[in-house]
């Protein structure tokens, strides 16, 4: 029977849980910093929508191709070092970042950002589970996925506000700061496995894999011949290039289409973030109890309503009918955005979890690499964000379609 995680005394493995959530929560801190500031920077710099599209997107280039290293690392050597590491890299990045003056300055040292940056997802995915049972593991990832949610209100407001006050270079020194010492205290605390797993399951001490998996180099060979896995990729794309649109060029498209200051841009823009806190939880639990473990039906559903909404936004200019239609937007990406990864549990085998995730996250995060540049550049192009949107809904349907395709019986794991 599936498992609703509901607290009825505190475990450790819930302390890791929140030490989990708090990093990974700054280290958005120091990944979603630059939005509130773009205009800033454009104004300061003069450099155009493109070339800052382009320094984003060496971010998330980078960010996609560390995930396989990132990933295959955390299965060998645990997750918890692989985290720590890569929050440093984090750290001296927003560091050099801030003293940044011209193009290849900012994009190398952006780069550098997303190298660090893209060693959380995977080794945290494989963290959480190693400490929780495959009956709650939609639900623990939407919870964990609340720290994205609220980290990214906390950089829009903390980072414009700053940026607005002190100047943009401002916004890159106090968040590394923050994130030094959250880091400092996970890898104190944290530990990679349970020393008595409490979630019924026998966790492995070593890296020794099991079945098919008994070589190294056998693990990215069976993830990229899973079907499953690459059409699911695909979907998981669409939905970052979507997602990571609005997140990045939210606040902008507020400042210039509708003339809000930097500060109330990044507020407002943090609505969309905020749906979800509730939204990344509820579809675990949607995906794990009502849908009785299954994923695709709910992927299904959120691809559907995000086209609609896109496909209407492309047609208002009223401010509070285009953040409706944002909102809802929002609602639905969030509600689905980690049963991608729960479809990769649920496909490979545990000690493959690390690469399977990394792995997922690099191919799916080829969308968001595009986005901050394609973007960027129809804005330039059209001086009006109705082409993003419209892309935003071509991409919808897109997912909806290969989405679709995803034989989900082939690699469901039934819950115990």
């Amino acid at each position: 029977m599936p498992e609703t995680l509901l607290i009825k005394r505190w475990e450790p493995r819930y302390t890791i849980l929140f030490l989990m959530w708090l990093v990974y929560g700054c280290f958005y801190l120091n990944k979603l910093n630059l939005a509130p500031v773009i205009p800033l920077i454009i104004e300061n710099l003069k450099i155009s929508h493109t070339r800052i599209g382009l320094i984003s997107a060496f971010f998330f280039i980078f960010y996609s191709c560390s995930q396989f290293l990132w990933g295959y690392l955390s299965d060998v050597f645990g997750p918890r070092r692989i985290v720590t590491f890569g929050g440093i890299l984090s750290i001296l990045a927003n560091f050099i970042f801030s003293a940044g003056t011209g193009l290849f300055h900012l994009a190398g040292a952006q780069s550098l950002n997303g190298l660090g940056q893209g060693a959380g997802w995977g080794a945290s995915i494989k963290l959480l589970n190693n400490w929780f049972a495959r009956s709650a593991r939609a639900q623990v990832l939407g919870i964990y996925a609340t720290s994205v949610s609220i980290f990214t209100i906390f950089a829009y407001g903390l980072s414009g506000y700053i940026g607005n006050t002190f100047g943009w270079r401002a916004a890159f020194r106090v968040s590394p700061v923050i994130l030094g010492f959250v880091l400092l205290v996970y890898w104190l605390v944290v530990r990679d496995y349970p020393v008595v797993p409490d979630n019924g399951e026998i966790r492995p001490r070593s890296s020794h894999l099991d079945g098919r998996l008994d070589r190294n180099r056998n693990r990215l060979v069976i993830i990229i011949a899973s079907s499953n896995f690459r059409l699911a990729s695909a979907a998981f794309a669409c939905l970052t290039f979507i997602s990571y649109t609005n997140l990045f060029w939210l606040p902008t498209y507020l400042h210039e289409s509708h003339g809000l200051n930097v500060v109330k841009a990044g507020l407002l823009a943090g609505l969309y973030p905020a749906i979800g806190i509730l939204a990344r939880p509820l579809g675990g639990y949607l995906s794990d109890v009502t849908f009785g473990g299954m994923r695709k039906p709910l992927i299904l559903i959120g691809f559907f309503f995000i086209l609609l909404s896109s496909l209407f936004l492309v047609h208002t200019a009223d401010l509070r009918l285009a953040m409706g239609l944002i909102l809802i937007i929002g609602i639905f990406e969030q509600l689905i955005i980690t049963l991608f990864f729960a479809l990769s549990l649920d496909t490979f085998p545990k000690d493959a979890a690390g690469t399977g995730a990394s792995a997922m996250n690099a191919l799916g995060h080829v969308g968001s690499a595009s986005a901050m540049f394609f973007c960027g550049l129809l804005v330039d192009l059209f001086h009006s964000f109705k082409p993003v949107f419209m892309t935003l809904s071509l991409l919808a349907a897109t997912g909806l379609v290969v989405t679709w395709f995803i034989n989900e019986k082939d690699s469901r794991v039934t819950p115990k």
